[in-house]
């Protein structure tokens, strides 16, 4: 197909000018160098979010969230969108989270250890609390 002179200038200069449009409008490419203190940060910041985002992944931590009204979906989601000092104190608060499941373990077993030192106290005689513990003379 043979198109005329005029035809040819036209689409000739179209090509052109949207050749130079695309040249103006893109940008160049900009690399830098990263040094190693950023790239710990960056790995770290990452190793704390995944963190966060396996505490929100735990059984009893979606219960809790449910019952409080909040989808867990939407709590991930929360947290994908906290910043790198947000992720950092968050995982502090999880770091310092009792490991266990509260206080109630904790009492029953100071508990037992008060009444151990009150029997051995009551058996020496120095104590007079239990009436049914022959003291030694």
């Amino acid at each position: 197909m043979r198109f005329s002179r005029t035809t040819e200038r036209w689409i000739a200069g179209l090509t052109m000018f949207f050749f130079c449009l695309i040249c103006v409008l893109s940008a160049p490419a900009k690399a830098t160098m990263v040094d190693t203190a950023t790239a710990i940060k960056s790995a770290a910041d990452d190793q704390l979010r995944q963190k966060v985002m396996d505490f929100f992944d735990r059984q009893d931590v979606q219960q809790q969230l449910e019952r409080w009204g909040v989808k867990p979906e939407e709590a991930k989601a929360r947290v994908k969108a906290l910043t790198d000092e947000e992720v950092r104190l968050l995982a502090k608060k999880i770091d310092q989270m009792p490991a266990g499941g509260g206080g109630l373990g904790f009492l029953i077993g100071l508990l037992i250890v008060v009444l151990i030192v009150l029997v051995v106290l009551d058996i020496l005689g120095i104590t007079d609390v239990f009436t049914f513990i022959k003291k030694k003379r």
